[in-house]
């Protein structure tokens, strides 16, 4: 074993940038995500930063880096958070290139993954009551229409779809606020042509995803419907387990969700909401999040209680404190 300087001393060596990292949170085939730290030798002032706090640092695998479309995708991600100031997404730092890596600082979200709190209310067989779950959308559409309305440099707007909104892209911080975490390379532009393979992720396309047509931006609205389904019921709408990849297509394709349970104690105007979001054809649907925003706001009564309470789930239900206070849970 290395002595304690030595270790240390390497341990110092493990930076990007003026970042130094501290651990890995996730890895894929094109990216790599770090908790990092930020300590620089001389202090950026125009970052809304202070030395020695945390970041999410997205870095670019080599091969990915060599990979024209993934790293014009992943420059583009960083443009487009950029340009966003919302308080229900995550904030965008800087980006640079250090020894030939690319990279990318996020604002660092303390919290929980909404998929871990999907996960571990089913283990503890509970649900979110209604209202929470009113308010969590509310905050998921106030940043989607945020980031669907973005304007070019001419006052155009971009017409921009997120294309995967699901509870791995979502995170629950300990204010109780649902935060949007996960932009990379799913933004696309209205004016692009539809492209020939299907983005997103299995169990949470829009109909139209699955069968490579035109999309709008009502294919957030059907995801947060989906979300917003799944915390309601502790179910999936579109199981992902049991169904081959054609098969679960097939499924999305012709909207062949799962059904309501029977008792289920959810307001009428809630799953009316969560249906009218979940049309099969975009014309059915609010036509983005904000027009769906305006119609799930008004159930939200008091959004501060709210998220007191969401603040407690993230808090406290996931990290299996036993003394999770009951009326959180239907």
């Amino acid at each position: 074993m290395p002595p304690s300087g030595a270790a240390s001393k390497k341990k110092g060596e493990q930076r990007v940038g003026d970042f130094a990292l501290a651990d890995e949170l996730q890895s894929s085939g094109s990216a790599r995500v770090f908790r990092a730290l930020y300590a620089p030798e001389k202090r950026d002032r125009s970052l809304r930063i202070a030395p020695g706090e945390h970041v999410v640092l997205k870095v670019l695998r080599d091969v990915a880096a060599r990979d024209d479309k993934i790293s014009q995708l992943f420059a583009r991600e960083a443009e487009l958070l950029a340009m966003i100031d919302h308080p229900n997404i995550v904030r965008f730092i800087t980006r640079g290139v250090t020894g030939g890596r690319v990279w990318t600082a996020l604002e660092y979200v303390e919290g929980e993954e909404l998929a871990t709190v999907f996960r571990v209310m089913q283990q503890e067989k509970v649900r979110l009551r209604p209202e929470l779950v009113a308010s969590l959308a509310a905050d998921l559409l106030a940043g989607l229409s945020s980031a669907q309305q973005l304007t070019d440099h001419r006052g155009r707007t971009l017409g921009l779809i997120h294309r995967d909104v699901t509870p791995k892209s979502v995170m629950l911080d300990l204010k109780g606020r649902a935060r949007l975490v996960d932009f990379g390379a799913v933004l696309l532009s209205l004016r692009e042509e539809p492209t020939v393979e299907v983005v997103g992720t299995p169990g949470y396309l829009a109909p139209e995803q699955a069968k490579k047509d035109q999309l709008t931006q009502g294919v957030d609205v059907y995801q947060v419907g989906l979300v917003m389904f799944e915390l309601l019921t502790g179910e999936r709408a579109f199981p992902i387990e049991s169904a081959t990849d054609e098969a679960l297509l097939r499924a999305h394709a012709n909207n062949r969700r799962a059904p309501w349970p029977r008792g289920l104690d959810v307001p009428i105007e809630i799953k009316a909401l969560v249906d009218q979001a979940l049309g099969t054809s975009p014309e059915e649907r609010p036509t983005d999040a904000a027009a769906f925003y305006a119609l799930v706001e008004q159930l939200v009564q008091d959004p501060e209680e709210s998220h007191r309470r969401l603040a407690l789930v993230a808090r406290d239900l996931v990290r299996t404190n036993p003394e999770k206070p009951e009326p959180l849970y239907a």
